[in-house]
C-alpha cells in the first residue's frame, strides 16, 4: 500500500498564505476545525501552520492588541518552515513510522518531480491499517502458534483445506518466548466448524471475534 493511497490531495485541502492576515488564517482553522494547516506561496509548499503557535505567540506578546495582531501579523511571521515530507510512491508503513517519530500533524506528500501533492495524517495511517488488518470484514480468530519452521504454513494450509477465504493474515509478538500471535480474519458462514479443524490440529485459538 502506498502514500499516494491514502494521502488527502492538494484540491481537497483549505491552504493559508505566507503574506495572508493571522486574523484570516485563524478563520480558516476555526472553520473547518483543523489543529494546523498547510502553508504555501503562490503554488510552493513552504511549511506548516498550527492553532498552538498562534495563540502561544498571542498569549507571549500580550501588550499586543486583540485586533492588531489578527490584522497585522502575518502568516509568515509564525509558520514552521522546518518539516519532514514523503513520497507519494512511499510504502504506508514507513510514512506511519515517520509521523510517529517527527511528532509532526501531517506529512506533507511530494511526487518524484517535487511537486506537493497532498498531505498524509494521523487519521490517514489509522484507515490505511485498518483496511490492512480488514477491520470489520469476516471474523477474527486470533491463534497462538509457537516460533518453529512452517507452522504458519500449516495453519493456513487448514484453513485453504476448508475452502475458506482469508481476508487478511497478521503475525505479531506475543513477548512469550518463542510464540506467536497470527491474526486472521476469514471469510466463512461455519466459522465453529474452522475453529475445531484448527484445535484438532494441534493449534491453541485464543479468541474468536467480529
Amino acid at each position: 500500500m502506498y502514500v499516494k493511497n491514502h494521502m488527502l490531495p492538494k484540491d481537497k485541502l483549505t491552504l493559508v498564505y505566507i503574506d495572508e492576515s493571522i486574523g484570516s488564517a485563524l478563520e480558516k482553522i476555526n472553520k473547518g476545525d483543523f489543529l494546523s494547516l498547510p502553508v504555501f506561496d503562490g503554488d510552493e509548499f513552504k511549511g506548516i501552520l498550527m492553532k498552538e503557535a498562534i495563540f502561544r505567540y498571542y498569549f507571549e506578546t500580550n501588550s499586543m492588541d486583540k485586533t492588531d495582531f489578527l490584522d497585522d501579523v502575518k502568516v509568515k511571521d509564525l509558520y514552521n518552515e522546518v518539516y519532514k515530507s514523503i513520497l507519494e510512491t512511499e510504502i504506508i508503513e514507513n510514512a506511519s513510522y515517520l509521523l510517529k517519530e517527527v511528532r509532526t500533524p501531517f506529512l506533507p506528500v511530494f511526487d518524484v518531480k517535487g511537486n506537493f501533492t497532498g498531505i498524509l495524517t494521523h487519521t490517514s495511517i489509522f484507515n490505511a491499517f485498518s483496511e490492512i488488518f480488514g477491520l470489520g470484514k469476516g471474523t477474527r480468530i486470533l491463534v497462538n502458534l509457537f516460533d518453529i519452521p512452517g507452522q504458519l504454513a500449516k495453519l493456513t494450509g487448514i484453513i485453504r483445506k476448508e475452502n475458506v477465504n482469508i481476508i487478511n493474515i497478521a503475525v505479531m509478538d506475543a513477548k512469550v518466548l518463542d510464540v506467536y500471535k497470527v491474526v486472521i480474519r476469514v471469510d466463512t458462514e461455519d466459522v465453529n466448524d474452522l475453529i475445531n479443524k484448527i484445535d484438532k490440529s494441534g493449534f491453541k485459538v485464543a479468541g474468536v471475534s467480529k
